[in-house]
């Protein structure tokens, strides 16, 4: 009888403790009390239908052309554009958006803020190194002749030329003659010291600089107010001159192996920013017509590849906002470029890495690189971008000068989706050049030696080139009435647009290649001022993602869980 007591009690023990934490075991954190489980039976609701409703199957890849993208990028990037233009409903906000997400602010594990400022490849009109067209021409998708589109020549200009010509020498001859150098007080007198060769040399290319805008300015204002008593269009044209174009694009690797710059949202793609001057520019209104359809055989031969990265050819990477200036800020009308002129002396007198033969498909590159920045940056204006094609194309035409030596050039935009790889282009763009030529040889005695009449020709053959005053499309698609809109939100558009505007937009002291965290911009505090001076519209209408650092901060407060539901909820490890 002892034993069976004895064995009686130790099964009673073990079927209590093991009743005990049955439960606990398979439910962890959560007391289920003791006793018998019953399943309950469950009522399902009569939904069943004669013909079933599924959802939707996906398909492989989104709407367009990809390539061999991977499905999983190829809608990614589509979603990404389809959020932008679902919740951005102006292109001011498109923009400041598409500068804060390179200067991202985010949280570590430890909740330390973070500041992350991408690389991206900066770029200048001017190349830095020769036999670099190739280069230029993957970067951009362009295809380049090297002739001028046939229907210039259809234009009569030589009444014109025989009325403008001695107007236009007389000009030059004023500016050569009357422009003198601004001599500093200390640099009056020789005092016997030594004097840098390179300080020297740069104060001589900004002299010459300054010449040659004032006499391509005064070359341009001269045949505008000639042409504006016939050619209505002229008359509310907008002359500039030293116009910032600047311009961002992302571009495919397509298999290559960069180990910088690159692009937050897809590692297999990189980043380019243009900045430059233009000496001179005319601006309209309206656009111009196409060269050629964007459909023909022209627009369809295929860019090369070039395996070389940007070091090869001195492009380097530095931390910059990118921007999109056209040669003026958003909203300012007359949104497309009639005429740029850019100033190359740094590049014939100052460029000892050129040699004669490698000077003009440098000036080819320079030509390539400007007009597709400058039609880029005007695209983003008239709301397409990089996941929204321009429906029809759009025109620059370009000229590069020292005064004495002209080259013109036309370029065609037909395509800005950059990051799709290379075999996904259906489209490419096209620029036409026409050769090296000389205005004038010199200055002698007053009077311009073999003055040159086809030069002149060109130029009022890109001036007389004429808008089209009705186009009969749309010019923004993609652009949303914000006129109904209440006047609050119009208030935070113009606002969060200035903080894109300002001049110093990163005022870190530190290098290029360094990563620089703990702290913050000027564009990040301005950006974060904005978002929360008007958080109301920026919690109705953006995704969490844009509110910037001090909503992210109070998101973050507010979901996070007290010390009570912490220590229930969350296992230590975490």
């Amino acid at each position: 009888m002892v034993i069976l007591h004895r064995t009686s009690s130790a099964l009673i023990w073990y079927r209590l403790t093991s009743c005990r934490y049955k439960h606990r075991l398979n439910h962890p954190g959560v007391h289920i009390p003791h006793g018998v489980q019953y399943k309950v039976s469950q009522n399902l609701p009569d939904e069943y239908v004669d013909h079933p409703l599924y959802p939707a199957v996906r398909s492989k890849y989104p709407p367009g052309s990809w390539g061999s993208m991977e499905p999983k990028k190829a809608w990614m990037h589509f979603e990404l554009g389809e959020k932008h233009y679902r919740h951005l409903k102006s292109v001011k906000e498109r923009l400041t958006i598409m500068a804060y997400q390179n200067m991202m602010c985010y949280y570590d594990k430890l909740d330390v803020e973070q500041i992350d400022s991408k690389l991206i490849w900066m770029l200048t009109g001017q190349p830095r190194s020769p036999r670099s067209l190739p280069f230029y021409k993957h970067i951009t998708r362009t295809h380049v002749t090297d002739e001028l589109p046939k229907f210039y020549e259809q234009m009569d200009v030589e009444s014109l030329l025989t009325y403008v010509k001695p107007i236009l020498i007389d000009r030059i001859l004023t500016n050569e003659y009357a422009q003198k150098d601004d001599i500093p007080l200390e640099d009056m007198y020789d005092k016997g010291g030594y004097k840098v060769p390179s300080i020297m040399k740069e104060k001589q290319l900004k002299i010459d600089q300054r010449r040659t805008t004032n006499v391509l300015t005064d070359m341009v204002r001269t045949i505008v107010n000639v042409l504006a008593e016939h050619k209505p269009y002229l008359r509310k044209a907008l002359i500039g001159s030293d116009v910032p174009v600047e311009a961002w694009w992302s571009l495919s690797l397509d298999g290559q192996k960069y180990d910088r710059a690159k692009w937050h949202h897809d590692q297999n793609t990189t980043s380019f920013q243009f900045r430059d001057k233009a000496a001179v520019q005319v601006k309209t209104s309206k656009p111009l017509k196409s060269i050629v359809d964007p459909n023909s055989t022209l627009c369809q031969t295929p860019v090369p590849l070039c395996p070389y990265h940007p070091p090869a050819f001195k492009v380097f990477t530095d931390r910059y906002l990118p921007m999109q200036i056209p040669g003026h800020w958003h909203g300012e009308g007359h949104d497309f470029n009639l005429l740029s002129i850019y100033s190359m002396d740094s590049l014939c007198q100052h460029g000892s890495d050129f040699n004669e033969d490698e000077l003009l498909p440098s000036l080819m590159s320079w030509i390539v690189n400007a007009g597709h920045a400058e039609l880029l940056a005007q695209a983003y204006y008239l709301g397409f971008s990089m996941w929204r094609e321009p429906t029809y194309p759009l025109i620059a035409q370009t000229a590069v000068s020292n005064r004495r030596q002209w080259i013109f050039g036309v370029y065609q935009l037909n395509t800005i989706s950059h990051f799709k790889p290379h075999d996904a282009q259906t489209t490419t763009n096209i620029c036409w050049v026409s050769p090296l030529m000389n205005l004038y040889d010199r200055v002698e005695n007053g009077e311009l030696v073999n003055f040159n009449d086809d030069v002149l020709r060109h130029l009022l053959r890109f001036i007389l080139n004429e808008p089209i005053m009705e186009p009969n499309w749309n010019l923004t698609p993609y652009v949303e009435d914000i006129s109904n809109i209440d006047e609050r939100y119009k208030k935070f558009i113009r606002n969060l647009y200035e903080v894109v505007k300002l001049e110093k937009q990163d005022s870190r002291e530190h290098h290029r290649w360094a990563k620089i965290h703990h702290d913050t911009t000027v564009f990040n505090r301005r950006y974060a001022m904005m978002t929360t001076l008007f958080k109301d519209i920026v919690f109705d209408n953006w995704p969490r993602e844009w509110y910037g650092r001090t909503l992210e901060r109070i998101e973050r407060k507010k979901n996070m869980p007290t010390f009570k539901e912490y220590d229930l909820l969350m296992s230590v490890s975490r």
